[in-house]
């Protein structure tokens, strides 16, 4: 947008962009005993890793919870390596100076070291040390300065690189599913929910959630006992978002909550249950421009104000195929489908690098040769390193990973146990850094005041006395 102001003109461009209020890191240590099925005599290998994250800004700092996933290989009495999974929850209270309930937040939690301690033959104890980094942000409205034309001026830009807000918008989605319980039930116990696999598609206008509610139902049978079941129910939400389109870059958060609860005629196998779905969603898209930082010359004014944001270093936007062979637990006569996604992906910044790694799991069906349909998993990890100028340790990554078309598929031995596959994969990498930066909101020009012609003369407080006796008094 120009505007013609005095003798120069001026160019604005309202940005919409993500302010950051703050951010910190802090290290936790999460200590837990494992008690083993078996006697063993030494711990081999430990794998980790964290899932279901959960943030919640609340007045001065952020909420963080989560579990971490272990996979321990231990050597068994009879020198056999054996495996024992383990999940240990988390919680820990980042502070944020600023921060408020209604802002964003970024999380980033990684695992730095995993120590082992084998106390007796039956229990091991374990050491896992979190780096925790958190940064809160709130969306901003800035009409900045782009351009400044005029004689004798002296205009100053940066090139800044940065996301903008096409839209954001919080909705609400109820859910009254009803589930038959295994066995009846006199009264509802306790009920937990929560979302897992949430994943987002950005449309024309509009963004997808799809996700599971997975739930854990604490009910009394008619024996008094405290009985447990679960329900896994999909879930999939469009929102309107005017202007977006598939290739910008969409941010989520999604929560559920289980409102009511009750038996359908108790005692009974029959619940019937309320949740409300709660979810936010913000597309952006990354813009390019330059904007005036300073402007000199005769009579100008310039108002300023700092711009704390995330500027995008670089973004990349590379295919991978991925081939693997899983070998099958029966013979198979034909391949019916492989479904696939992404999970554990991570990601780190390095020297004009970007690692990005992951797992790719897969589930097979297929008709062995008794005509019965089958199911079979596999997870194949992958590990890309993508070029990335001006990248450096430190800074942010955003890391998306989705599968284009279908996994092709196809048997490879006589047998019919052995599957090749082969899925290609859209890598996306974008890298930002903070950056503070005072940019011109506005430009004038200022004329000086003559001093024997002030703009705004002073009235006297009197009015001059014209009487005979006050001749030579007055003002003439």
């Amino acid at each position: 947008m120009e505007k013609m102001s005095g003798s120069f003109v001026i160019k604005r461009r309202l940005l919409k962009v993500e302010k950051v209020i703050g951010e910190n890191s802090i290290k936790k240590s999460v200590e837990a005993d494992v008690t083993l099925p078996y006697k063993v005599i030494k711990v081999f290998d430990v794998m980790a890793n964290t899932k279901d994250v959960e943030s919640e800004v609340r007045h001065g700092g952020v909420d963080i919870s989560g579990t971490i996933h272990k996979q321990l290989f231990v050597v068994d009495k009879g020198d056999l390596v054996q495996h024992v999974a383990e999940d240990v929850p988390f919680q820990v209270y980042v502070p944020v100076k600023h921060a408020q309930a209604d802002m964003n937040v970024q999380v980033d939690v990684r695992i730095l070291e995993v120590d082992t301690d084998l106390i007796n033959a039956r229990t091991v104890q374990q050491t896992v040390l979190l780096d925790i980094f958190v940064k809160v942000t709130v969306t901003e409205q800035i009409e900045v300065v782009t351009d400044v034309r005029g004689k004798h001026l002296k205009v100053k830009k940066e090139f800044l690189k940065v996301d903008s807000v096409v839209g954001e918008d919080l909705v609400y989605e109820t859910v009254s599913p009803t589930f038959t319980l295994p066995i009846t039930a006199k009264k509802i116990f306790r009920i937990q929910a929560k979302l897992q696999d949430v994943t987002a598609e950005t449309r024309h206008d509009s963004v997808t959630l799809r996700g599971m509610i997975h739930k854990q139902i604490y009910f009394v049978d008619e024996g008094d006992l405290v009985r447990h079941a679960r329900e896994d129910i999909p879930f999939t939400k469009t929102i309107n978002i005017p202007g977006a389109r598939p290739d910008m870059d969409v941010m989520f958060r999604a929560k559920v909550t289980v409102e009511d609860a009750e038996l359908l005629d108790a005692p009974s196998r029959r619940l019937s249950q309320t949740m409300v779905i709660e979810a936010f969603v913000k597309v952006t898209e990354t813009l390019q421009l330059d904007v005036v930082v300073d402007v000199k010359g005769k009579n100008i004014k310039v108002k300023k104000k700092l711009l704390k944001v995330e500027s995008v270093v670089v973004d990349v936007l590379q295919t991978e195929m991925l081939r693997a062979v899983a070998k099958l637990p029966v013979q198979a006569q034909k391949i019916f489908e492989i479904v696939g996604k992404i999970v554990d992906l991570e990601t780190e910044a390095r020297h004009g690098q970007v690692l990005v790694k992951g797992v790719l799991h897969k589930q097979l069906f297929f008709v062995d040769p008794a005509n019965l349909l089958r199911h079979a998993f596999e997870d194949v990890p992958f590990r890309f390193v993508k070029t990335a100028p001006g990248t450096s340790p430190g800074m942010n990554v955003l890391a998306r990973v989705r599968i284009i078309g279908d996994i092709k598929h196809k048997i490879v031995d006589r047998q019919g146990m052995k599957i090749e596959q082969t899925a290609l994969l859209e890598v996306f990498v974008k890298v930002t850094r903070t950056v503070q930066l005072e940019v011109v909101v506005d430009v004038k020009k200022e004329f000086p005041q003559h001093p024997e012609y002030p703009q705004h003369p002073e009235r006297p407080q009197h009015p001059p006395d014209h009487s005979p006796h006050g001749a030579g008094e007055g003002t003439v």
